[in-house]
């Protein structure tokens, strides 16, 4: 726990030890008629501290909001792939974010890549040429942090599909859908509506299609994926 997390039980500890004193010094000016009242009020104190503190340790199932040094080294990590794979830097692709990898053998000298399901493109593609003389093309595919207020719901969001047909590479858009989620914090303030909460909101990914393809085979890109 840090200390922000801390304020909320000192505070309520420093509230149940006040109402504590005050019942401890008025059952000395008051001739209680049972012994059984005084007991009472310490049983329901101690129960009430013990409950704060057992609720400290119970774990959540929500999603935590994250803070906002983390939310920036998320988005650092989101521009610095964009960088590498917009320069085919393939060296400094962060790992994290390979989905699936394969090789496919295309039977003529042409790959057509074609964008369906929307009527905006869902990929980014990039190509590095190679030296071979075979028909084989490596496909990579990366997903990079997504964020929406503040949760970090990378892997939950579906991603476009690709399929070969012959020698097509078909990008399909993900169907619309639902995604429900909660947020938790047990940082006091945390979900405040506030400066770094409205910063946290959201961070889009992208999906990237990395391809390696031999410079002999033609490659038409009608819907213009391709960074140039």
């Amino acid at each position: 726990m840090n200390n922000w997390m801390l304020l909320p039980l000192l505070g309520t500890l420093f509230i149940a030890w006040l109402i504590f004193r005050v019942a401890k010094s008025v059952s000395k000016r008051i001739n209680w008629n049972q012994r059984l009242n005084k007991w009472t009020i310490s049983t329901y104190v101690g129960i009430l501290l013990l409950a704060v503190i057992v609720y400290e340790f119970i774990p959540a199932n929500g999603d935590e909001v994250i803070d906002k040094k983390e939310y920036q080294a998320l988005s650092h990590e989101n521009n610095l792939f964009e960088k590498a794979f917009g320069n085919n830097e393939e060296s400094k692709f962060d790992s994290k974010f390979l989905v699936e990898e394969w090789m496919e053998e295309l039977e003529g000298d042409t790959l057509e890549i074609i964008s369906q399901g929307s009527t905006f493109p869902t990929a980014k593609l990039n190509i590095e040429w190679t030296d071979s003389k075979e028909q084989f093309v490596e496909v990579k595919m990366f997903q990079t942090n997504i964020l929406m207020n503040g949760v970090n719901v990378t892997g939950k969001i579906p991603l476009s599909t690709i399929e070969w047909e012959k020698d097509q590479l078909v990008i399909t858009a993900p169907k619309a859908g639902e995604l429900r989620y909660y947020r938790f914090s047990n940082e006091l303030f945390a979900l405040s509506i506030g400066d770094d909460i409205i910063q946290n909101r959201g961070i889009f990914g992208d999906t990237y299609i990395y391809l390696k393809v031999p410079k002999h085979i033609n490659v038409i890109d009608k819907n213009g994926l391709q960074f140039y």
